[in-house]
Formats: structure tokens, C-alpha cells, sequence
């Protein structure tokens, strides 16, 4: 699945829990963890480019990821609490 693809379900999951205090977790643990193995595969790919146009891209990438798994672990975090 594509990191767009799962950043949008993801973010679909966390406003499910907005609207009715009921959050399915077990989905949102698993796209955090799809998309925390994105993130290592970036990291890796990042290592090996040399071209530095596609690093650029692929620190973009990058940088996109952790914010998302930053944002999604602390939503998970508050619905967990719930």
C-alpha cells in the first residue's frame, strides 16, 4: 500500500474516533505499523541514493512519515484513554 493510501486511512480512522468516541484501535495499531515499516524502508533507501534530486525526495518522504506516526501515535494515545 502506498504511503498516501495509508496516511488517508489512517487519517480516516483518527477522525472515526472524533465523531463517535469509538475508535476501531486494532486498525489504527495496524496502519501506524504499516506505516512505520514505510518509514525503515525510506530510511534505507535514503542510505543507498546518491543522486541528490531523488534524496530530496526521499527526505520529503521521509519527513511526512514521522510527523504522521508522531500525530497518529499521540491520537492513538487519547483514544486509548477514552
Amino acid at each position: 500500500m502506498g504511503i498516501k493510501k495509508l496516511i488517508k486511512k489512517l487519517q480516516k480512522q483518527l477522525s472515526k474516533g472524533e465523531k463517535k468516541h469509538e475508535a476501531p484501535l486494532d486498525e489504527i495499531d495496524r496502519l501506524l505499523l504499516e506505516l512505520g515499516v514505510k518509514e525503515e524502508k525510506l530510511e534505507k533507501k535514503l542510505a543507498r541514493e546518491k543522486d541528490s534530486a531523488e534524496r530530496k525526495r526521499l527526505k520529503l518522504k521521509l519527513k511526512i512519515v514521522r510527523v504522521q506516526l508522531k500525530k497518529g501515535k499521540k491520537r492513538r494515545a487519547e483514544l486509548a484513554k477514552k
